[in-house]
Parts: structure tokens; sequence; C-alpha cells
């Protein structure tokens, strides 16, 4: 029977390309599913674990795929459960959240965020992983240690068992029919539970256990810390990495978010000497103690303005960055001095102890960063390794040296040792070659090496909190012993008889299973060779419900270079397949940049793939462009007058059938504005001079139905004494930003080169600062400044507003409104910016809570409206439950042509905005 026997067709894909993108995580782990599927329902979850059941089809449930040990991927089938699964409600003012496996753990705390409580859980990862798997890998962080972790912040769990039947442990019918139904399960965990009471042996194994960190093999602590059969097993879910049932939701306590924190970054000369300060800040009630070695500090290159000097480290140093948090500021401000006092002579502050968000922030991202950015360090076509496991804090200093003494005898020269000091959790990372026998020889000595020293000299534990994953499993024995690993199958068998279920991860009798199924990392482009498919960037694409995520594109186009070196046949129809899904469909708006470590921009990796697969004539075109563009610009201006004047059903029709043969002829859309009337070069107002570059789209697009943009802006001008300089010829000359998005590079470069001299002669060689009406410009003119003419001052509009505003006190516009940064907007980290602009000039105000692209992307709204459409679905549901009128604004016409296209709300420049708020200046003088 046929997987479309139980969901629809859409819903079901085997395209290889499909299948190659989904055999990546986060992980050093590739395996190819037979199928990628995504259920919306529990009902549906229920159907294909039935039919997986009767079938023993292995099957994965997979939310952010950010596991770090292969635990989200298979060759059986895939199941995402992302896209229906983001349903949460705050419970009992906010003491708890009910929260579906698709949510990112982030979220989650920005849900809880009024209530000033968050989810235990803490994972580096937060930003990207989801509830899915931070249940299922119980995951924990740098906060919460095991009191916090996921088992003990559970209150209640909904679960599908591989025979579809569905559980509640909340409610008391679903809890009888458990005792009932699974009769077999629940005979499996009393059985579990007398043959561990009755071994004091066996009880005391677990309890030690469990006084660290510790994920690997099933959580057995709810063998000894519940009786009824449901809450065992709902514990047992905890960890259990997907092996035993589908976490269709949870509850979860929440633990407080304090207001005051402050975080500090303290230098020591060695590792062994930072090791050796973790007690005493323990005993100062430090709330995170995060260790850092020397190569972990490096990685502060790929942030702006670096924190610190690199230069001043030496190759020993080690950095513990210690965060006290608390209710009052005294308090906290006094364990801080504390700490400065008991450190002092002995090392240094590298970054002082601040309470400042933006101070404390750059510190984290250094460390929740980690991962990829060691990562990035690797010699390119290297695979990554990363193991974290767990000690006796007290014990760390002897542990971090046997650690070293370890990557010397296997020649890992390049080990990075960074984690949970205060926990004892060790994490590492270091390369390997994995394509050659030695390099797995390699692996597999340090693999062995590794548990010895663990649980032999330190009896502590191989896995503190990324879970067992195919790394792990075939030393869950070695750690447990025969007795508590025969359980775990027994429980495992009794309720997945079939081990349909997750196979192969977390219990493996394969002794070798973590040498097999190793990721290929080839070379592919030095743009992208970076990447180690952490995931951190897929949350925020525009195309990720619809095609693929930055991730993905990486992960295919190093499948592609695979596929070529092996002269596999299969690889051109991936290659036509990901024309559209990598190419056509990517924004290229490069938000994946800003939640990336290591600053990869795959949009611009798409760019250079649009240059080299553009026919030589397109090109030929676009140069005519440049050369002729005040003749596109009058084009494009007729051609948005007579549309207007045929109507929108008459242009809808026609631009259809055009694409239909001309396919990437642009769609008419009903929310174009009126044309904007023609710019001329000369000044708006008077006073403090500017010069004034208007925007492509500005010169075409109306600001409203009434007025261009130079009509807004003279107004803005007479109102606040400032004179605005419009460039002679101005019609002719652009930023190049629609050439460059198109990988018309050279276009673009020409184009952008014109408008640099044009600039540069017009502000009398920077002396005048310049206005840029429109985001994306401004970032494009910024970028494409010459070294020669670095001394422009390009000012963005949201910048030049703000600074206006500053000097007006009037009351605010008694309207709602909604800000929407534009991706270049979150470039330039104008939020701020934005929010100030809102909170002057309107009564009521919002903004998106998170980054987020409409998915316009200039003009690739008209050529696949299919983008925005879904880039902007989840924002146009919210909005649509505003019942009052509200009005939308931004920095970039195109954008808001998106955002009218997807709300059906009227969206304007954010200059529309502040002219109305200042008029009331004029109201106010008569």
């Amino acid at each position: 029977m046929a997987l479309n026997t139980v969901l629809p067709d859409d819903r079901i894909s085997t395209r290889l390309i499909d299948r190659l993108a989904y055999a990546h995580d986060a992980s050093m782990y590739r395996l190819v599913p037979k199928e990628i599927v995504r259920p919306k329902n529990t009902d549906e979850v229920s159907r294909l674990l039935r039919h997986c059941n009767e079938n023993k089809l292995p099957i994965t449930f997979r939310a952010a795929g950010t596991s770090l040990s292969g635990q989200a991927v298979s060759d059986g089938i895939i199941a995402e459960t992302v896209r229906d699964w983001k349903n949460f409600k705050i419970l009992e003012e906010g003491k708890k959240i009910f929260l579906q496996p698709g949510v990112i753990g982030g979220h989650a705390n920005q849900y809880l965020k009024s209530y000033k409580r968050k989810i235990g859980p803490d994972p580096a990862s937060i930003d990207a992983c989801m509830i899915g798997g931070i249940v299922a890998n119980n995951s924990s962080g740098m906060l919460c240690g095991t009191e916090f972790n996921a088992y003990h912040t559970l209150d209640s769990i909904s679960f599908i068992l591989p025979n579809g039947n569905l559980y509640n442990s909340a409610y008391k019918r679903s809890r009888d029919q458990f005792l009932s139904v699974e009769s077999d399960l629940c005979d499996t965990i009393r059985q579990s539970i007398f043959q561990i009471k009755s071994s004091s042996e066996l009880t005391n194994k677990i309890r030690s256990k469990y006084l660290i960190k510790n994920t690997i093999g099933y959580s057995l602590n709810a063998l000894l810390d519940y009786d009824h059969p449901i809450d065992v097993f709902s514990h047992l879910i905890i960890g259990s990495e997907g092996t035993l049932a589908f976490i269709a939701d949870v509850i979860l306590k929440t633990v407080p978010d304090f207001p005051i924190k402050s975080t500090g970054l303290i230098l020591y000369d060695s590792i062994q000497s930072a090791s050796a300060s973790v007690q005493m800040l323990i005993e100062q009630s430090a709330s995170a103690v995060e260790m850092m070695d020397y190569a972990s500090l490096t990685t502060v290159k790929y942030r702006e303005n670096p924190m610190y000097d690199i230069s001043s480290l030496d190759k020993y140093s080690t950095a513990l960055l210690v965060e006290f948090q608390g209710n009052d500021t005294e308090s906290v401000r006094e364990r801080c001095e504390n700490i400065k006092r008991e450190v002092s002579g002995n090392v240094i502050m590298l970054h002082d102890f601040s309470t400042d968000k933006s101070s404390r922030d750059q510190m984290w991202k250094v460390r929740k960063g980690l991962y990829p950015t060691v990562g990035s360090l690797r010699k390119s076509g290297t695979t990554l390794i990363t193991e974290d496991i767990c000690v006796d804090y007290a014990q760390m200093p002897e542990a971090v040296e046997d650690l070293g003494i370890l990557f010397q005898k296997w020649k890992y020269d390049d080990a990075v040792i960074f984690g949970h000091a205060k926990d004892g959790n060790l994490h590492f990372v270091c390369s390997v070659d994995l394509n050659t026998n030695a390099g797995i020889e390699q692996f597999d000595g340090l693999m062995q090496d590794l548990a010895d020293m663990t649980l032999e000299t330190y009896d502590g534990s191989l896995k503190a909190e990324h879970g067992t994953g195919r790394n792990m499993a075939p030393f869950v024995e070695t750690e447990w012993g025969g007795e508590l690993y025969d359980i775990m199958w027994k429980i495992k068998t009794a309720a997945d008889p079939n081990h349909i279920l997750n196979p192969g991860v977390l219990l493996n009798k394969d002794r070798s299973v973590h040498l097999k199924d190793l990721k290929p990392l080839p070379i592919v482009s030095k743009s992208i060779d970076l990447c180690v498919e952490c995931g951190f960037c897929e949350n925020i694409c525009p195309s990720k419900n619809l095609t693929m995520t930055p991730r993905q594109r990486i992960a295919v186009a190093r499948e592609i270079e695979l596929m070529k070196s092996q002269n596999n046949p299969e690889v051109n129809a991936v290659l036509k397949d990901f024309h559209y899904d990598a190419e056509e469909t990517c924004a290229a708006d490069g938000l994946c940049q800003l939640s990336c470590p290591v600053n990869i921009n795959t949009g611009s990796y798409i760019k250079s793939l649009r240059t080299v697969h553009a026919p030589s004539f397109v090109h030929r075109i676009a140069d005519w462009c440049v050369n002729n563009f005040s003749m596109v610009q009058f084009s494009a201006r007729a051609a948005l007058m007579e549309g207007k004047f045929f109507g929108d059903t008459v242009m809808t029709a026609l631009s259809t059938v055009i694409k239909k043969v001309m396919p990437y002829f642009p769609l008419w859309n009903s929310h174009f504005p009126a044309k904007a009337a023609k710019i001329k070069p000369g000044s708006l107002g008077a006073g403090k001079k500017m010069v004034y570059f208007p925007s492509c789209v500005s010169r075409v697009f109306a600001a409203n139905e009434k007025e261009s943009m130079s009509d807004i802006l003279s107004d803005i001008a007479d109102h606040t004494g400032i004179e605005l300089l419009i460039p002679d010829h101005i019609d002719s000359f652009c930023c190049g930003q629609p050439f460059l998005s198109k990988g018309f590079l050279n276009a673009g470069s020409r184009m952008a080169d014109k408008t640099n001299i044009l600039l540069s002669n017009a502000s009398v060689n920077g002396t005048i600062s310049i206005l840029s009406d429109t985001s994306p410009c401004t970032v494009q003119l910024i970028d494409n400044l010459k070294s020669d003419l670095t001394e422009l001052q390009i000012v963005d509009i949201a910048v030049f507003l703000k600074s206006i505003l500053e000097d007006y006190s009037l009351p605010p516009l008694d309207r709602e409104i909604h800000i929407h940064p534009t991706c270049s907007s979150q470039h330039m980290k104008l939020e701020q910016d934005l929010q100030f602009i809102a909170q002057k000039c309107a009564t009521q105000w919002s903004m998106p809570d998170s980054q987020f692209c409409c998915g316009f992307a200039g003009d690739r709204g008209l050529i696949r409206p299919e983008l925005t459409e879904s880039a902007t679905s989840t924002f146009a549901e919210d909005i649509s439950y505003i019942e009052n009128d509200i009005l939308g604004y931004s920095t970039s016409r195109t954008c808001e042509i998106g955002l009218m296209s997807a709300t059906k709300r009227d969206f304007f420049p954010i200059a529309v905005l502040v002219r109305d708020y200042l008029n009331q200046k004029l109201r106010h003088e008569n």
C-alpha cells in the first residue's frame, strides 16, 4: 500500500533533490531517505504510523534537524513536523506553556517574555532548534543544569505510539486507556521497575549517573521517579530521540527569567587554571560559567566590532564567560564585584561585567555560535567531529588535561574545548578526513579511548546533552552495563515491536555503526565551504516552506559535486530541480548571514550561480539597460500608467498569458501604487544641505495614490529646515541592485561605478551627506563604495527620519500602525531607529518579534509570486486577526507592495507617517 493512501500527494515527495536535502542534519552523518512526508495533524500521524507499522517501514520524525549526533537523518521515511505544528498557549499566567513540536525554543521564550518566564532548557541553538528536538533529546544548556532540563520541567505530554494510538498523560481517561489498551507495554514497565528496585546496585547506579548531565540511552531515572506506567513512559520519551513514540505536544513548566543579568568574560593563562576557578564561581552563585579555549576565543573575528584584540591572546589563553542573575541590581552588582576581587592579580577581565543587553549579547553570541564557528576553522573537505562528555565539575582540570593527551595521541591538533564548566560538561570539536581509512581508524581510536577515559577514570557520562545518536549508540551498553542495557531493549521492543521508529539511533547492536554513513563535505565554493550545516539559518529563510532553506541549498550543492565526481547520471535531474528550488526561489536577501555564526550569505552564492547560468544574450540586454537606464525607467513608468488605465483584471490576464510564453515576465500586481510624478533635478526645501538620491523604485511608484516620495520629502524638508539636492540626470542612475540580484555582475558593477561618481560629485567629495530613500538601495550604495570613495556618507531614510524626530515633542497620531523592517534594515541594525519612529508618531504600534522577510525581493515577487505568498503566510494570518484599521509602513516600496498583496492592508513609505506627524506642527502654529 502506497503512502498516498494515507497522506495527500502534495505532502509526499520522492524527488531525489528533496531526499538529498533531508539526507543532512547538523551531524557528521548522511543517510538518504526514501520519502519525505509532512503530516498536518495527529490524525494523519496516527494513520501514517499505523501504515508504517503494518508494512514495517522505518520512519524518523524531524523538526529543526539541528541534531549533532545524527538523530534526524534516516534511510527510511522522514516525517517533518514543522509547518503545521507551531501552536502554543500560555497557561497559568506563564507558569506553564503548551507547545507543539514545530515551535522554535527561542520563540517560546518570546511568548513568555511579558510574564518574566522562560522554558527551562536553553541550548546554544535555541533560536533554531524546536520543541520536538528539545524534548526528544532532553536538552539542557548553559543555565538550566539538570534541574531545569526537558525531563524535569515536563508537566504533561501527548504522544502517539507506532500502533497509531494517541495518549495524553494529563487526562484520566487517557491514562486509564493506556493501562488497558497498552497492557503489554505497561507490564514491561512494571517488570523493569521491579527489576531495578530489587537491586540496590542498579538503583544506585541510576541515581549516581543522573547527578550529572546524562543523555545516553533512555532516561532510566523515570523508572525510579514515577509509579504510574504512563508517567514512567512519558518521561522515558524525554531523551528517547524519537525511538519510542511521536511527541504531538507538551506542556512544560516554566522557570523565572530574572530581570537583572550581568555578564563578563574572564581571561586565564591556561585551560587548567580556568578549570580550577570553577568551584569558586559556583560558590559565588554564578548562574552560568562557560569555558572557551584559545581557538574558541579567536572566533570573535566573525563579529562586527570584536570585543577584544585576538593578538593579545596566546595559544594557552582560556576564558570563562560568567553570568550572574537576580531580581535586583545591587545584589547582582555585589556578586560581580566579589568575583573581580577574588580573581584580581591572577587574571584579566577580557570584557568587564555588564548589564547592557547589546554588550551581553555580543559575549553570548560568541559562545552560542561556537560549534559552527569553530567548525569553520577546519580544512575544506574535512568533517567536523563534536562530542560532549560530563564529569563531576571538581574533576574538570584533570579531565581537560586527559582530553588533551587523547588529542595528541590521535593527532587531533586542531581540537577545541569549550562547554558548560559549571556542570562539568565538556564539549570538544575537531576535524578529520573521513574519506580515508586512516581517518576513520583515527576517529574510532579517539572514540574508544574517550569512552574508557570518561567511564573508567571519571565515572562520567559519554553524552551530557547532545543525545546518544548514531555516534554513541555502540557505547550505551559500555556506560550502563548489560542488565540495564537489556531493560532498555525490552522497553523499546514493547513500545515499538517492529522497530520502525528511528531505527539504529540510541540503541544499536552494530558496534561500528558510528563509523558508517559518514557525511562527506566536498569543496564547492569559498563562499559556502565554511558551512557545517548547523541549521541556524533556516528559520528566517523566506523560501523555507516553499522549496529550500540556505542549509539545504548548500547540502544539495555538495551532493551535486559528489554526483559529478562519481559520474552519476541522476545529477541532471537534480540540477534541473535545483534551478527552481535553489536559484529561482531564493530571495537572496542575505538574512541567513545574520543568523550564521560565520557570516555565510547563501544569497550571494545563489547570485553567483545566476551569473554563470544566465545566457550571454541576457547579459547583453542587462548591459544595454545600464547604458539606457533613463529609457528603461521611462518605459516602466509608461507601462504602469497604461496598466492602471486598462485595470487590474485586464492586466492580470494579459501578464499571465505572456508569462506562459516568457517565464521571467513579471505578473501584474493589483497593489501597484500609482505612477510617481517625474522627479526633477534641483533642490527641495531650504536650509542644511543633503544630497537626495531617490531610488529608481521611488521614481516609478508613488508613495501613495497622489504623491511621490519626493513630494513627501519636500514637505519634511520644509518642516525641518533641510535642503535636499537632487543630482542632474538622476533618471540615468541606479544603485545597481536590480542587476546584481539577478546575477548580472558586470552590468551591476558598471551601474554602481557610474552612481558612485555621480554621488561623489554631487556631495562635493563627501562633504555633504547623501540621503537614500529606500533601505535596500542604502545597503547596495554602501557595499558598492570603492576604496577611493569611502568618504561618502550614505544615510538611510530611517536614520534620517529618526534624527529629525528627536527634536520634536508633538502628540502621537491616533492610529494603529505596523512597522516592517526590511531585510536591508535588519542588515543595518535599524530596528531600534524604526521603533523610535513608531513610538514617536503613533499611539499604537507593532513590529515583528523576530527576523522576517516578505520574499518580494525587488521584483522577484512579480516573477515568482509563490515565494512572497509562502514567506508572508504566517504574518498575513496573524495580522488578519486585528479587527481595527491598521496601517503598515516600511522603507522599501517593493516590500510594501508584497506586504499589501499578502495582508490586503495598506502599506506606505515610513516617510509618509513622519510627514503626517510633522503636519501637526502646522496645525499647532495656525
